[in-house]
């Protein structure tokens, strides 16, 4: 157990400094791992929550991208040991390493919040973690980029007024798209059709819709098949209406804007 690394009053003393961060497994092999540099001097004492949660971030990309877990699903890392990948970023990248420090500080400024926590962000999304390829952003402002691509919403069928069947419309973000016809966020969406009321809807990214990409090269081509429904109302010959439900195995599809 990670525990046995620590010594009982070295983590009572992280705790009433830092207080208490969830100290669960891989937190207390960070934990070790920063009072491990301290102790040889790689770094210094007021540099040993920096290091605790760069050491914490490196490991969560590491394995989310090697499980392929979540926002991660299909993203490259090219790092396989936290210790090893903290230590060239000391060496390689001192300008991460100051701006991880700086956002330490102003995370612990503000109480430890959530939104201000240092994470590590590729600067190029279509890439994926190397030394060459990170910068630091808060939480908040990370889980902000990720949903601030512009994205195009097509009304594909609506039975209630066609007039806005056939029609389409840009939004800055995924995030504002799904919310202006009123589904929750969601993870994927290119090529996927969702269904609000008698209206069927296509969202997809900025860059498969002008062509810069195409929706294989956006999606896994595993994922290029998914199972919906898609409900049809009709009157029926004894009087009032039906709705019927119909299941389909939908093949993703992209409108392409020229």
């Amino acid at each position: 157990m990670a525990k046995r690394l620590i010594a009982e009053e070295v983590l009572e003393d992280w705790i009433n400094t830092f207080g208490d961060q969830n100290y669960v497994d891989y937190k207390l092999r960070a934990l070790a791992f920063a009072e491990k540099c301290y102790g040889e001097g790689i770094i210094a004492e007021n540099e040993k929550f920096s290091a605790f949660l760069l050491h914490g971030s490196l490991y969560s990309r590491i394995t989310n991208c090697k499980y392929n877990s979540g926002m991660y699903k299909y993203v490259n890392c090219e790092w396989e040991d936290e210790e090893k990948t903290f230590l060239n970023i000391l060496h390689e990248q001192q300008d991460f390493w100051v701006s991880w420090k700086d956002h330490t500080e102003e995370y612990m400024k503000n109480d430890y919040k959530h939104s201000f926590r240092p994470t590590i962000d590729r600067v190029n999304e279509k890439e994926g973690y190397s030394l060459n390829n990170i910068q630091v952003l808060t939480n908040a402002k990370n889980c902000a980029k990720a949903t601030s691509f512009p994205h195009y919403l097509f009304t594909v069928v609506n039975t209630t007024d066609p007039t806005k069947q056939q029609t389409f419309r840009r939004f800055d973000s995924k995030g504002a798209a799904f919310k202006h016809i009123g589904l929750p966020y969601a993870k994927s969406d290119t090529g996927r059709f969702h269904q609000v009321g008698d209206a069927l809807y296509l969202l997809q990214s900025e860059d498969v819709t002008l062509g810069r990409t195409t929706i294989e090269e956006y999606e896994n081509p595993e994922d290029l098949n998914y199972m919906g429904s898609f409900s049809i109302t009709k009157e029926h010959p004894h009087g009032g209406t039906i709705t019927i439900s119909r299941n389909f195995t939908y093949e993703r599809m992209a409108i392409i804007l020229k």
